[in-house]
């Protein structure tokens, strides 16, 4: 693959699926045109530094794919795909974390989750409204003053990256993934607390987790960072490469064989009630520990299906490269 599709393929990849295919089309026709009569004036086939020469002026894939995006008057041309993309960090960088150490805060005073979740929210719709003004009248001041940002001009088309060392990952997946696993996170270390306490017949009873979960407590922590990890870089870079495809197969085996250790336990939770509720609490005991192992076998399923998809995907990819 030459310089040229590759430089197609970065400018895609910054562009909305709708604009994509007359794009590419349109610019691959011109690129093409101005290689072969470069072609013809040096009476060879082109070698990558000529196509650097003509990719060069035409600037860096993420400016060029901005001049086909609709534009805002408060910020002009020459500095929109820069104010884009620091909304883009701001959000992410600081109003993301805000809600999520806002949240775990506040679940350490709150009285339940959704009180909590509810004062993390707040904070950060509060952050992102005074992050958002703020980097907009920045960057209107800049185009005001016709300040010209020049960070990219520096950019080297034979380092672009190969369309087929990666594959594209919705974002709503990547983002779906980062909030159900930080939720989990976060209730997994206590910071969100979950009542262990409930009553029968006026009667306290109490379910005492068995020595299992503490003995997988760190490896779930550690597995479930690294999804967070992947997830966030999957929805800031929305391709996957081949190494964070065979991270993510080896963290869901891994994730996988602590399930396996936790349902060779076969017994999870001890249902504590007061000798008047015994038979109830045995009762209790069975059809709560028997849930579990429900639960575990259909998590057991569905992380080696993500890993066995996961891996499908990748030889999927690693074929089409040969071919």
């Amino acid at each position: 693959m030459d310089l040229i599709d590759r430089y197609l393929a970065a400018v895609g990849r910054h562009l909305p699926t709708t604009l994509q295919s007359d794009v590419v089309d349109e610019l691959s026709a011109n690129l093409r045109s101005e290689a072969e009569g470069m072609a013809q004036r040096l009476g060879r086939p082109l070698e990558a530094a000529d196509q650097e020469q003509i990719l060069k002026p035409h600037g860096h894939p993420w400016l060029m794919a901005s001049r086909y995006q609709p534009q805002q008057q408060l910020v002009g041309p020459a500095l929109y795909p820069y104010y884009r993309q620091a909304l883009v960090m701001v959000l992410f960088w600081v109003v993301l974390p805000m809600t999520l150490i806002g949240g775990a805060l506040a679940a350490i005073y709150a009285q339940d989750s959704g009180q909590a979740w509810g004062r993390a929210l707040g904070a950060a719709w509060s952050g992102a409204i005074y992050s958002v003004g703020i980097v907009t009248i920045v960057f209107a001041i800049l185009d005001s003053q016709q300040v010209r940002i020049t960070a990219l001009d520096q950019w080297q088309p034979s380092k672009l990256p190969d369309p087929q060392d990666g594959r594209a990952v919705p974002r709503s997946e990547s983002l779906f993934s980062l909030i159900a696993n930080l939720t989990f996170l976060m209730i997994w270390i206590d910071l969100i607390r979950v009542p262990q306490l409930a009553t029968w017949g006026g009667d306290e009873v109490q379910f005492v987790p068995s020595a299992v979960w503490s003995a997988v407590h760190m490896p779930i922590i550690v597995t479930v960072l690294v999804t967070i990890a992947t997830s966030f870089v999957d929805l800031m870079r929305p391709w996957r490469t081949a190494l964070f495809s065979l991270l993510r197969i080896a963290n869901a085996l891994a994730f996988a064989a602590i399930v396996v250790v936790v349902l060779r336990a076969q017994h999870w939770i001890d249902v504590v009630a007061p000798g008047v509720l015994h038979d109830r609490a045995t009762r209790g005991d069975y059809w709560i520990n028997q849930s579990i192992e429900w639960g575990l076998f259909v998590v057991l399923a569905i992380t080696l299906f993500e890993a066995s998809h996961e891996m499908w995907q990748l030889l999927v990819a690693r074929r089409g490269r040969r071919v």
